[in-house]
């Protein structure tokens, strides 16, 4: 935002133009208006400046847009003579490098006298815009940027040691005290102007009490330098101190007109403070002194703007805007940016400039043919089916943060050769509690879970369909994303009540079922393989294995190893948990069973084993005992006192069908001793009595 004064204004414009036409053009030019005050008889406007526009960041420059529009001629610096014999300037000045600083100008004043009072229109119009009066040299530079925008900075000459200056860059961290005797911490790399034995001043920021200009001061040297634009935004951010002049350095200041305003503001001191310029200057310019030249095609403009103007309408915008232009033979104009115009870089840029001054009301509205082709997502439709069969089996969705507490992987106990391990941290966390993007969907379900819990929404079965985060070296990134699908499921499925005489709490089985369901739904066929997850009970985590890759893994949440997520406590039932990578699980085709004609007999087997053997062996066995058993299914699982502790009883539901045949009892005979006999040698499992 830049404030400026209409009275100011109108001495580069028409005597007779008003504060509302002023208003009125700098709105259809782009520059938002942002409120007036009166001050005594003039008026105090405030406008957007955008950060590609530092040239509006004077008087003078907004004059010209003003000027420009009402096709009036543009207002000029006055000229300066400059030399380069930068040998026998009285002070040694040393520049770094280029990047560090692009120009830099000098220029001696002699027996100034710097008591006389600074002219009341100078002291009011600073005082109006909003900065103090100090003395007439500091406040005649003040003025100076305000007018014409480029910061300047002066230094007693007596206080300057050994004739000597240095701009560089800090070559260590250190502190330093500024002006008004605040103490502040220089970081190596920052921009610093110093003599043999002090720092002068942060450059382009904020001066220190080493060579300021008093009352006092005879001899004073005047600076107008252009400084690195980056180095400067860093210094001033990491200072927390922002100035007049940093805030025109960061955004660009033109150089090609340094030496013109530092000679006209040295002329302005000596009208006011009297004394003797010197002839000596020092003009240090590093920059390409040469017009900027850019070539702008017609064709490009009116297919980029949608218009149909002819060469000479955009060389007469581009003229009374202060961009001269020659005719090229290919309907072509070669144009020279004004040196003031830092943000026309491109052609694309003098595009955007002739939409601007042509008026972007003036182009016609036209919406765009665009032919595209519809490309289906397969990750986004397998979540929607996998969304509608848990919400048909009473599941609610919930959405969580991507991020997790950045030590969730040790607190959980997953090591880094998991395949569930990440230590992606996020650079500017809001808190450590959301720091560590979530390679699984445990913590953020079991956070919602507990939530619920403590506000009486207990008896859930949640789901969420989010993305999970790992490292990935071979990617761009270094990083993939996952979608991935998380279940979770604690307290009572079926309550008690209208027919169910006791409540039917959520099972391991019920959620291996629901998986079964999204799985053959897709046309998956899958195995589980134990896997040693601390975080589960022992024994149930089991990775989803599908064509022998791992898609994800199931398990019974072991409770004890969450005790850092908020009111896990309150939850008092088992808790189980299921996750599987959606990118793994698209549509399959299905295998067709012919079944036979012949009727199916079911047989159920009470079998008692050690709880070390697998239902899946158990399974298996009794399948390859004959091609006549279609199906294994376990139904019930089952333990007492009078068993022994590590044995436990499962039921298992035969399904007999032959295709040749209805199987006869002496058939289904033979089949059932055959594999009991191989359950009893292999599993020491028995039929219990």
């Amino acid at each position: 935002m830049f404030k400026f004064s209409f009275e100011w204004l109108k001495s580069y414009c028409d005597k007779n133009i008003t504060p509302e036409e002023v208003f009125k053009i700098l709105n259809l030019q782009g520059f938002e208006f942002q409120g007036k005050e009166k001050i005594g008889s003039d008026i105090i406007t405030a406008i957007e400046v955008k950060a590609n526009r530092p040239d509006m960041l004077s008087h003078i420059g907004i004059a010209r847009e003003i000027n420009a529009y009402q096709n009036k001629s543009l207002p000029l610096i006055p000229k300066a003579l400059a030399k380069n014999d930068n040998k026998k300037f009285p002070i040694k000045i040393n520049i770094s490098d280029e990047k560090t600083c692009k120009r830099f100008c000098a220029l001696l004043i002699k027996n100034v006298n710097n008591k006389v009072k600074t002219p009341e229109y100078v002291k009011n119009r600073l005082e109006a815009l909003g900065i103090n009066h100090v003395n007439p040299v500091v406040d005649i530079l003040n003025y100076v940027m305000l007018d014409m925008g480029q910061p300047m900075h002066s230094y007693d000459i007596d206080k300057i040691s050994n004739s000597e200056l240095n701009v560089k860059k800090a070559p260590s961290n250190f502190k330093i005290k500024t002006l008004g005797d605040t103490e502040e911490e220089i970081r190596e790399g920052d921009i610093i102007i110093s003599d043999k034995e002090k720092t002068l001043c942060v450059a382009g920021i904020i001066g220190t009490d080493a060579a300021t200009v008093t009352s006092e001061s005879k001899d004073i040297m005047l600076e107008a330098a252009v400084f690195n634009e980056v180095s400067v935004r860093l210094t001033s951010r990491a200072l927390k101190i922002s100035t007049p002049s940093s805030f025109r350095f960061e955004r660009g200041v033109n150089a090609e007109s340094s030496m013109d305003i530092l000679y006209y503001c040295a002329k302005t001191i000596k009208e006011i403070c009297g004394g003797e310029i010197s002839s000596e200057q020092f003009n240090y310019y590093s920059g390409n002194q040469k017009n900027n030249s850019i070539k702008l095609s017609l064709k490009n403009t009116n297919s980029l703007l949608g218009t149909s103007l002819n060469i000479e309408e955009i060389k007469t915008y581009l003229e009374k805007y202060g961009f001269a232009c020659t005719e090229l033979p290919d309907d072509a104009l070669e144009v020279n940016v004004p040196s003031y115009r830092l943000d026309v870089k491109k052609e694309v840029d003098l595009i955007e400039e002739v939409a601007r001054i042509h008026g972007y009301d003036n182009i016609p509205i036209e919406m765009p043919t665009i032919r595209t082709s519809y490309n289906k997502n397969s990750i986004w439709t397998a979540m929607d089916h996998i969304r509608s069969i848990l919400i048909g089996m009473n599941f609610s969705e919930t959405i969580n943060y991507s991020f997790i507490p950045n030590n969730t992987m040790e607190l959980l106990g997953i090591k880094d050769n998991d395949s569930i391990y990440s230590n992606i941290l996020l650079q500017n966390p809001i808190s450590n509690a959301y720091s560590l993007m979530r390679p699984t969907l445990v913590y953020s379900l079991i956070n919602c879970l507990a939530y619920n819990y403590s506000v009486r929404n207990t008896d859930l079965a949640i789901f969420e369909l989010g993305r999970t985060y790992f490292k990935d070296k071979p990617i761009d990134t270094g990083c993939k994303e996952r979608n991935t699908c998380g279940i979770i499921m604690s307290g009572t499925r079926i309550p008690k009540g209208w027919g169910c005489d006791k409540e039917v709490k959520y099972s391991y089985y019920d959620l291996l079922s629901y998986l079964e369901v999204i799985m053959d739904y897709f046309g998956l066929e899958f195995e589980l393989e134990n896997i040693d997850y601390r975080f589960c009970e022992n024994g149930s985590a089991c990775e989803i294995l599908s064509s022998g890759e791992r898609i994800g893994f199931i398990g019974e949440l072991n409770k004890k190893c969450f005790g850092f997520v908020k009111n896990v406590k309150l939850i008092k039932d088992k808790i189980f948990y299921c996750e599987f990578y959606i990118d793994k699980v698209g549509f399959k085709s299905k295998k067709l069973r012919f079944e036979s004609k012949y009727p199916p007999v079911k047989r159920l087997y009470n079998l008692v084993h050690s709880k070390n053997v697998r239902a899946k062996e158990i399974e298996e066995t009794i399948k390859n005992s004959s091609e006549n058993v279609r199906e294994v299914k376990v139904k019930d699982i089952y333990s007492d006192k009078n068993m022994s502790p590590s044995e436990h009883a499962v039921l298992y539901e035969v399904n007999y069908c032959s295709k040749l045949n209805t199987l006869t009892l002496e058939e289904i005979k033979n089949i059932e001793n055959n594999f009991l006999k191989a359950l009893n040698n292999k599993f020491n499992a028995s039929l219990k009595s």
